[in-house]
């Protein structure tokens, strides 16, 4: 039996005694229990209530609690998302400020996009017809741009190798059969160019779209020329997600 039951019954009790000592008739003493049992159970009824009230507060406090971390967490993403956005505006400028000639003479393009920066360089400038070998030129504009990406920690590159739709000459077919193979050596020279340069191994990936993914039609000159091309994406670096126990 609960504490609230025997204080009833306590109580039930006591009117029973006092009411025989006194001499209150039956009518008197039953009118007396009700009045006990009616006021135990409002008794009863207002724990209940009592009960449901601090549940519900609570209830409100874990809500409060919950909220406040969801504001706290979305503050974080936000102060995160403000300086990727500082960063990438840095690394636009200082990647236009090496390359000022290329691009006004339009062998290089620079765009920022919503989830990082591309830049667009002709092949034209950075290996000779027929060759996966950097020639001098390529490798010194290269290294300007190695020396600006390596302050742009928070990103990883992306060289991908772009080519037309030519076949490949007799003598380099026999070393790269496809345009994949070639844009693949050439995305790779980039690549190991960027590491000899002190940019960490993994942030780096170099990759082939072949003649795949055309800027141009390939039917003249000069939209073959915009098709081979080196393209380099610097996208912001993806955190894995803490693990929980």
């Amino acid at each position: 039996m609960n504490a609230k039951a025997m204080r009833a019954g306590a109580m039930l009790l006591a009117v029973a005694v006092l009411a025989a000592g006194c001499g209150v008739s039956k009518s008197k003493y039953l009118e007396a229990s009700q009045s006990a049992e009616q006021l135990a159970a409002k008794n009863q009824a207002l724990q209940q209530s009592l009960d449901g009230a601090n549940a519900k507060n609570d209830q409100l406090e874990k809500d409060v609690a919950s909220k406040q971390s969801t504001v706290s967490q979305l503050q974080t993403e936000l102060e995160s998302t403000k300086q990727q956005t500082v960063n990438m505006q840095s690394t636009y400028e200082g990647l236009v400020g090496q390359m000022r000639d290329e691009l006004k003479n339009g062998s290089v393009q620079i765009q920022q996009m919503r989830d990082g920066i591309r830049v667009n360089l002709a092949q034209d400038i950075l290996f000779k017809s027929g060759s996966a070998n950097l020639d001098k030129s390529g490798k010194e504009l290269l290294a300007k741009v190695g020396e600006e990406l390596k302050s742009s920690t928070t990103y990883e590159i992306v060289v991908i190798g772009h080519a037309d739709n030519q076949k490949i000459g007799a003598s380099l077919a026999q070393r790269y059969p496809t345009n994949w193979e070639l844009g693949s050596a050439r995305a790779s020279q980039i690549t190991r160019l960027f590491q000899d340069a002190g940019i960490a191994g993994e942030r780096l990936m170099s990759v082939s779209a072949g003649e795949s993914r055309p800027r141009a039609d390939n039917a003249t000159p000069e939209g073959r020329a915009q098709n081979r091309r080196i393209e380099i994406r610097l996208r912001p670096i993806e955190t894995e997600p803490a693990a929980s126990n």
